[in-house]
């Protein structure tokens, strides 16, 4: 059930899990409060919410064992999981649509509702995810996408797949790589680390529009939105906020 009270957002991706309240009338409120899900408690829940008055709860969950966590947290309060319950028609040409992550299906949907269509979803995060929606046969529609590793998942492989390749810290991951000729093992492993990531990107944006249209806007969201301190050359749009936006519009039923 629906109330007037504001409602409380929970985005609980891979490694971080973010809150925002909204209006009941469907208007996001600015604030947001992060923690980290692999150290997701009732307590550091309750901590990160402290002082916030909210009447329902929806949640978009890629993490299980996280989100029973946090569903037991949110047991006395109207509670909504994202899913693909919430959206039939924008999913009606998957063969399985339960399989398609909480993230995407709202990443879809606000990409419906805010940026002109054929689009394509970039989320830079622990997984990068690409999806792509258009008008067919006058329905919003979810085509499809692809999911590739992130920047951290590639940056981690290495050492844990060898003996003597090091770890890459987050720090050395932060800055673009200007040559991919280096000259000494951490550097090479660095540059091949991010310029491999930079051009798997880039390179399945552009297999992707070439499929979608060539003209479909890119908007750009995840926690790697802004690697590198500014937004990448192909993107239309840079959209922190746009799995909340989905989330929000999802839960009040303007995307079917």
């Amino acid at each position: 059930m629906k109330d007037d009270k504001p409602i409380l957002l929970v985005d609980n991706s891979n490694t971080r899990t973010k809150c925002a309240l909204a209006t009941a009338g469907g208007e996001l409120c600015g604030q947001m409060r992060y923690l980290s899900t692999a150290r997701i408690t009732p307590e550091s829940v309750r901590e990160a919410l402290e002082g916030w008055e909210f009447g329902q709860v929806v949640l978009c969950s890629v993490t299980p064992t996280a989100a029973a966590v946090l569903r037991g947290v949110f047991a006395e309060y109207p509670l909504h999981c994202i899913s693909h319950a919430d959206c039939p028609q924008l999913l009606r040409l998957y063969q399985n649509p339960a399989c398609v992550g909480a993230d995407r299906l709202a990443n879809a949907a606000a990409v419906v509702l805010h940026y002109p269509l054929p689009a394509l979803a970039v989320d830079l995060g622990t997984a990068c995810t690409f999806d792509v929606v258009a008008q067919q046969d006058g329905l919003c529609t979810l085509l499809g996408g692809a999911i590739a590793p992130g920047l951290r998942s590639l940056a981690d492989a290495p050492a844990r797949n060898t003996q003597l390749l090091p770890q890459l810290a987050d720090a050395e991951l932060s800055v673009r790589v200007s040559s991919p000729v280096a000259r000494n093992t951490l550097e090479a492993l660095k540059a091949g680390v991010v310029v491999g990531y930079e051009e798997m990107v880039r390179g399945l944006v552009r297999r992707v529009r070439a499929e979608a249209g060539k003209d479909a806007c890119c908007v750009l969201t995840g926690g790697d939105a802004l690697w590198g301190g500014e937004p990448p050359e192909w993107a239309d749009y840079v959209d922190r906020e746009l799995t909340m936006k989905g989330m929000l519009a999802l839960f009040l039923g303007k995307i079917r």
